[in-house]
């Protein structure tokens, strides 16, 4: 058959589906969907049970033609996501770098099912085989705040980010006192510089206070990663074109500015922002990661800013358009985003329970369901709420391996020494009263896994993420499925 026509007809016949993956920062989505992609890519049904690599996905398999595609071209604003470079580094036995830049991962595979047939995307019964493309597209949870700028020019975006009233933010008290005062007797050129100073300065106060409305996020995020011995530009815009929120006031008294701004702001949004949103409107399913312990490390501030963000994430996956929660009530800010995806396809990812201990595993989703648990049940519509959490570890880590698991050199508020080689031990069921005292309790970062991959072709131990696999296949998860 001609290539051309084969690949035509694979083009309808196979099954794609789009996972948009959100998370804050340090959740672990790279390590997430690399193990993913590692499973899927060497699935081994064979395996022995007890194995903790085995990927159980019950009557289905994936065949050995499944292969990662770069699909995006150099200069795309979503890159490829670099499964072999983060499969190297857990070849080494290390964590990938953190990654900044919005990239997709594709993977093509045949799905055959061992047991009863299913009926496949065109509607032709009796087939026990389907290709699959499935489309990952891994999303910074620092870029969220962007998301307000889908629709809105930059005049509406400003008064949005200035707010009033319950929308005021702290940080930019002084930025708007200024910019009322000073600058409205300054000419443009001194008045711009002026504004991106302090916006500048009411975006680092924001980001030390750890508030996490920072737009445009690439002042937290830059859009590419630099060496790592060289701090982030903090930009306020692309390189060259930045911008800084402007009240109506503001821009009746220097239009000229005002109008520099707002081709600064809509370049922006259309090499940011637009891409991404573009892609989540055509999404399928959703998944965001949330790391518990990153929530009870950090103290109160810490905990107040991820519950913030997290929450706005939430709001915009659950196609409420809205971040009243993030806002403190400041009612509909993302009206203009719809996203479509269907609300029994959205499932919150509680990552890193490898580091829990039996009675911690259940701890966790006691904790984020008091954290989220109403928020959840009203996008997903699950019930229990419980039904909308799936704890999960990408990478199982062994912390009875001796030097397999080192933790971070710190010493650990209220754990005995001899205690602290369990670093999931005493996890509370409840959002500690007091957060500050759980400062550095938990680690933050596994310096190494506890598993040592000598085979190209051998997937990490895991726990739980084959039932990860299932929901975004659209399969049952296998009845005995590890609940380890």
């Amino acid at each position: 058959m001609n290539p051309l026509l084969n690949d035509f007809g694979n083009l309808l016949t196979r099954h794609e589906i789009r996972v948009a993956v959100c998370g804050i920062q340090n959740s672990g989505k790279t390590v997430f969907i690399t193990s993913l992609a590692d499973h899927l890519l060497h699935h081994d049904p064979e395996r022995n049970v007890t194995d903790a690599r085995r990927f159980d996905l019950g009557d289905f398999v994936v065949c050995d033609d499944a292969d990662v595609r770069d699909l995006r071209a150099p200069g795309d604003p979503i890159g490829n996501f670099e499964y072999r470079k983060f499969r190297g580094a857990f070849e080494r036995n290390e964590w990938p770098e953190k990654t900044t830049r919005v990239s997709e991962l594709v993977l093509d595979f045949t799905l055959e099912n061992t047991g009863r047939s299913f009926r496949n995307p065109i509607g032709r019964s009796g087939s026990k085989r389907r290709d699959v493309r499935l489309r990952i597209l891994d999303v910074p949870g620092e870029r969220i705040a962007d998301f307000l700028m889908d629709g809105r020019d930059f005049a509406e975006w400003s008064d949005v980010v200035l707010g009033n009233g319950k929308n005021r933010r702290q940080h930019l008290d002084d930025y708007r006192s200024v910019a009322e005062g000073a600058v409205g007797e300054s000419d443009e050129e001194t008045a711009g510089t002026i504004l991106l100073r302090e916006y500048r300065k009411a975006l680092e106060e924001a980001r030390r206070a750890f508030d996490r409305f920072v737009t445009p996020s690439v002042y937290r995020v830059p859009l590419a990663s630099g060496p790592k011995e060289s701090p982030p530009p903090r930009l306020l815009g692309l390189e060259g074109r930045e911008f800084a929120p402007m009240s109506a006031a503001l821009r009746e008294k220097h239009p000229d500015l005002a109008k520099t701004f707002a081709r600064h702001y809509l370049a922006y949004r259309k090499t940011v922002v637009g891409p991404i949103v573009d892609w989540m409107k055509t999404a399928d399913k959703a998944l965001f990661l949330l790391d518990v312990f990153s929530c009870l490390n950090g103290g109160s501030q810490s905990y107040n800013g991820i519950l913030a963000e997290t929450n706005a994430v939430l709001d915009v996956l659950g196609s409420k358009g809205i971040l009243a929660d993030f806002l403190e009530g400041a009612g509909s800010l993302l009206t203009r985003f719809k996203f479509p995806i269907a609300s029994e396809d959205i499932r919150i990812i509680l990552t890193k329970m490898d580091l829990a201990d039996e009675t911690g595993k259940d701890n966790l989703v006691a904790l984020a369901r008091q954290m989220f648990g109403k928020k959840a049940q009203a996008i997903t519509g699950l019930r229990p709420p419980d039904a909308a959490f799936l704890p999960c570890a990408a990478v199982e880590t062994d912390k009875a391996k001796a030097g397999g698991c080192e933790i971070e050199k710190r010493a650990y508020k209220g754990i005995p020494k001899d205690e602290r080689d369990e670093p999931g031990k005493g996890i509370p069921n409840a959002v500690p009263e007091d957060l500050d005292a759980w400062r550095g309790r938990f680690p933050l970062k596994m310096i190494n896994p506890a598993w040592f991959n000598l085979r190209d072709d051998l997937p990490p131990k895991h726990a739980r993420l084959n039932e990860v696999a299932c929901f975004l296949l659209g399969i049952p998860v296998p009845p005995q499925s590890d609940s380890r």
